[in-house]
């Protein structure tokens, strides 16, 4: 283990969760909604592919965060 991950308490896992829905919550409301974005299918789908990684991330920061706070 590094001693990075020493310094990481499970809250971290949870916050990961949460600042990534923040920012997914943006990426839709404020970037996918955008008439640009829904005009521009190139636009579109690259917005939708950042999003489908940070989902990604999302889960794999889930998993983790159930992993080290289960009991």
């Amino acid at each position: 283990m590094s001693e990075l991950e020493d310094k990481i308490n499970p809250g971290h896992y949870h916050e990961m969760m949460d600042r990534l829905h923040v920012i997914m919550s943006i990426i839709d409301d404020h970037l996918l909604q955008h008439p640009v974005a829904k005009v521009h299918k190139d636009i579109n789908s690259l917005l939708n592919h950042a999003l489908e990684e940070l989902w990604e991330a999302y889960q794999i920061a889930g998993n983790l965060d159930f992993e080290k706070n289960e009991h």
